[in-house]
């Protein structure tokens, strides 16, 4: 809740109110780094739009944002690599160990649901973040709107 509503409110829970930290709203710059990583390029041109109409996106998130992307790149590489190999490898001796690929994917997708939840890209993150979400517009709805009744 921005800090000026919870001082209109009353602020009931006596927890210092921390002053919310101006960013311009927009669209930052994507980082060169991510031009080498076709996946995570295409995965920024899909969350820009999205970030942009939930209103979390502002000039100043375009680091974290291309980090998300390159977990996102990453953890689909990881899946890739276990889905081909399976759950578990073959060794030298004759023995069977499990594929290192597996806690790294889970590790990856831990990162990435927690990246998500920064940019409000989770249900209950959006719900903490009091993101604006655009509802489907009823023409019924807008028609009485306008004309009355």
């Amino acid at each position: 809740m921005p800090e000026a509503a919870k001082r209109l409110a009353g602020n009931r829970g006596k927890r210092k109110i921390r002053p919310d930290l101006p960013a311009p709203p927009g669209v930052p710059p994507m980082p060169a780094r991510l031009l080498v990583e076709p996946l995570a390029v295409e995965k920024w041109n899909e969350f820009v739009p999205i970030l942009s109409g939930l209103g979390t996106l502002t000039t100043a998130d375009g680091e974290a944002l291309a980090t998300l992307c390159e977990v996102y790149a990453a953890t689909q590489a990881c899946l890739m690599e276990l889905r081909a190999s399976g759950p578990v490898m073959h060794t030298d001796l004759g023995g069977v160990k499990p594929n290192p690929a597996g806690p790294l994917y889970r590790g990856l997708v831990s990162l990435q649901a927690s990246l998500m939840g920064e940019f409000g890209l989770t249900p209950t993150s959006r719900t903490r973040l009091g993101a604006k979400e655009e509802k489907p517009t009823d023409e019924v709805e807008e028609f009485f709107k306008l004309h009355g009744a």
